[in-house]
C-alpha cells in the first residue's frame, strides 16, 4: 500500500513537473534583440559608446545602457533602451529613451521582424547649447533564416532624427540608413553593420546674449560595426612532471564590438563656418568582454598519444563528442552513422528532446566496451566499435528479440494508477528505450540526418566521407550555393561521387570545408574511420570558428 500511494505522488509529480516547465517555457519574454545597435553603438560588459554627429564634428560619447523587453503577444514585443552618455571633454550629455515594438512573422524556418518605434525622449546638452529631440522616424526589418547549425540573418533601415536647438533657434536634422547581416550558431555569432549618414544643420548662432547670425552646414559619415561573439579552445599545459594529466583544453568565450567611422565635416568655429573647406576625419573604438572559460574533460586514452590525431581526438572528447569512457580510443576503426549523430549533438550543440538532458553514453559506451565489460552473453570479449541499438524495452531479454508491443517497465502503471503513455518511436530500427535514441531524434527533428530509409536511421552503418559532407552542408543550410544542374568539381576522383552527394560536395569545396588529399583526390565512398572524423568534425568546428568570421566581418568590412 505504502509503495502504491509512492508511485501515485510519483506519477503526479512528474506530470505536474512537465505541465509547469511547458507553461513556463511558453510564458517566457522572448530574447532581447541588442536594441542598443539600432543607435549606431557599441557595448562591453557595462560600457557603451556611440558617435554623436550632429555638432558638425565626430565626438565619442560614453556611457551605460539598459535594455527591457516584454513577453510576446499576438506575435508582437516591445522593448525599451535608455541610454545615458556623456563626453567630459566636450562638455556633452545625452540622456535618451526609446520604446521600440517588433512585430515577428514566422513561415517555415523563415521570419520577418519589423520593427518600429513606440516612444522617445532624448535632451543633448553641449556646454550652454541645448538640442532637444522633435521627431523621430524610424523603420528597421530583419528576414531570419533558421537553418539546422545556423541562424541567417539579414536587415535594412532608415531612420531621421529632427532636433530643436535651444528653444526653435535652430534645427538639425540627421538621416541615416543602412544594411546589416550576420549569423549565429553554436560557436558563435557575428553581425555586421554599414550605415551612411548625413547631418544637415539650419537656423541662428548665438554670438553673444544679444547678437544672432544665421548660417547653415551640412556633413556626412559612414559608420562599419561589427558585433562579433567567438568560442574557442585553448590547450593549457601542467608543469609538474607528477601530476595525473599532463595538460587539457579550456574552453573561452568572449564578445568583441567595433566601431569604425569616416566622413566629411565642415569647417567650423564657434558654431560658424570659417572656411568652405571639407575636414575629413576618422577613427575607431573597440570593447571587449573578459573572457569567460571552462576546463574541459581530460581524455586518459592510451592508444592515441602521439598519433596523428591526438590534438582533434582529445577535442572532441573533451566537448562531450565521443561518448568514451574506456582506456581505448581505437582510432583506426570505422565511424558509425549513430556516433556522428552524437557527436553533432555536441558539436552543434543540438536541443535534447523534452524531458531528456544531461550526458549519457551511446551503447557500449560510445562502442568500445572494455575487455572486462564486452557484451552480453560474450564475458571478456571485445565488442564491435558500435553496440547496436537495444531493441528490447526489459532488461536482461537478448538482442535479437525485439519487443514492439506490450509495455515495456517504463511505461508501466503502478497497481492502482493509470499507465504513462508510450513514446511511438521515430525509426523501425531503433527503440525508444535505447540509451541513444534521444541523439537520434535530435538530429532528425533539427533536419541534420535524415535517415537511411523510410522510418530507418541505421546508426550501425559506416559512414562515408560523401555521406558526412552531405550531413554537414544540409546542416550549413547552404545546398542553395551550388548552380542548378549537373556540378564538376576539381578533384581527379569527381566521377566516383555519388549523385546524390555531388551537390553537397561542391558546396563544400567551394567554402572552403574540405580539400582533396596530396594528390587531389577526394575518395568520398571510402569509410571515416574514428581518427578521421575527429579530424573531420574539428574542421568544420574551425569553419564556424574562422571561416564564417572572416566571411562576414573581414571581407564585409575589409578589417584587418
Amino acid at each position: 500500500m505504502v509503495q502504491n500511494r509512492l508511485g501515485g505522488k510519483f506519477y503526479w509529480l512528474t506530470f505536474w513537473g512537465i505541465f509547469l516547465t511547458i507553461y513556463l517555457v511558453q510564458a517566457l519574454p522572448a530574447a532581447a534583440a541588442d536594441f542598443y545597435r539600432y543607435q549606431g553603438g557599441i557595448k562591453g560588459e557595462k560600457e557603451y559608446a556611440e558617435v554623436l554627429y550632429l555638432t558638425g564634428e565626430p565626438v565619442l560619447l560614453q556611457g551605460t545602457v539598459q535594455e527591457t523587453t516584454g513577453p510576446s503577444r499576438d506575435g508582437k514585443t516591445t522593448s525599451r533602451v535608455t541610454f545615458t552618455l556623456e563626453n567630459k571633454e566636450k562638455a556633452i550629455k545625452l540622456n535618451r529613451s526609446l520604446s521600440f515594438i517588433t512585430e515577428i512573422e514566422k513561415n517555415g524556418r523563415q521570419e520577418v521582424n519589423t520593427t518600429r518605434l513606440e516612444r522617445f525622449s532624448e535632451t543633448i546638452t553641449v556646454g550652454q547649447d541645448r538640442y532637444a529631440l522633435q521627431d523621430f522616424q524610424f523603420s528597421r526589418s530583419e528576414l531570419l533564416d533558421h537553418q539546422p547549425a545556423v541562424v541567417y540573418q539579414s536587415g535594412n533601415w532608415t531612420a531621421r532624427k529632427v532636433y530643436s536647438v535651444n528653444n526653435d533657434l535652430a534645427k538639425v536634422t540627421v538621416e541615416t540608413w543602412g544594411h546589416t547581416v550576420g549569423y549565429r550558431h553554436a560557436w558563435g555569432s557575428t553581425e555586421t553593420s554599414q550605415e551612411e549618414g548625413t547631418v544637415f544643420f539650419s537656423g541662428k548662432v548665438a554670438i553673444d546674449k544679444e547678437n544672432f547670425i544665421s548660417t547653415t552646414w551640412s556633413s556626412s559619415f559612414h559608420q562599419d560595426l561589427s558585433y562579433h561573439r567567438s568560442r574557442y579552445l585553448e590547450y593549457q599545459a601542467n608543469e609538474p612532471l607528477a601530476i595525473s594529466f599532463p595538460g587539457g583544453y579550456v574552453e573561452n568565450t568572449r564578445t568583441t564590438e567595433t566601431l569604425h567611422y569616416r566622413g566629411n565635416f565642415p569647417d567650423l568655429e564657434n558654431g560658424l563656418l570659417a572656411s568652405s573647406r571639407w575636414l575629413r576625419k576618422e577613427g575607431s573604438y573597440e570593447l571587449k568582454s573578459l573572457p569567460s572559460k571552462k576546463w574541459l574533460r581530460v581524455a586518459n586514452l592510451a592508444d592515441i598519444r602521439g598519433h596523428w590525431a591526438e590534438a582533434d581526438i582529445r577535442q572532441l572528447y573533451g566537448l562531450g563528442a565521443l561518448g568514451e569512457e574506456g582506456d581505448y580510443f581505437r582510432p583506426a576503426l570505422p565511424f558509425f552513422r549513430g556516433q556522428f549523430a552524437r557527436a553533432l549533438v555536441a558539436v552543434l550543440d543540438l536541443p535534447l528532446p523534452a524531458g531528456q538532458s544531461g550526458w549519457s553514453p551511446l551503447p557500449g559506451t560510445g562502442g568500445l566496451p572494455s575487455p572486462s565489460r564486452g557484451f552480453p552473453g560474450q564475458p571478456g570479449q571485445i565488442g564491435s566499435p558500435f553496440t547496436r541499438p537495444n531493441f528490447t524495452g526489459q532488461a536482461g531479454q537478448p538482442y535479437g528479440q525485439p519487443v514492439w508491443s506490450g509495455q515495456s517497465p517504463l511505461t508501466y502503471g503502478r497497481p492502482g494508477q493509470p499507465a504513462l503513455p508510450q513514446e511511438k518511436p521515430l525509426f523501425a530500427d531503433v527503440a525508444t528505450t535505447d540509451p541513444a535514441y534521444k541523439y537520434y531524434q535530435a538530429v532528425y527533428e533539427a533536419g541534420v540526418m535524415t535517415g537511411t530509409g523510410p522510418g530507418l536511421f541505421g546508426p550501425t552503418e559506416p559512414l562515408t566521407r560523401a555521406e558526412a559532407l552531405v550531413i554537414l552542408v544540409r546542416a550549413l543550410g547552404l545546398k542553395g550555393l551550388a548552380p542548378a544542374g549537373y556540378v564538376r568539381t576539381p578533384f581527379r576522383d569527381d566521377w566516383d561521387i555519388p549523385a546524390w552527394a555531388r551537390t553537397a560536395v561542391y558546396v563544400a569545396n567551394k567554402i572552403g570545408l574540405i580539400q582533396g588529399d596530396e594528390y587531389g583526390f577526394l575518395k568520398p565512398n571510402e569509410t571515416l574511420t574514428r581518427a578521421e572524423a575527429a579530424v573531420f568534425l574539428n574542421r568544420f568546428i574551425h569553419y564556424l570558428q574562422e571561416e564564417m568570421t572572416a566571411d562576414y566581418r573581414e571581407r564585409v568590412l575589409n578589417f584587418n
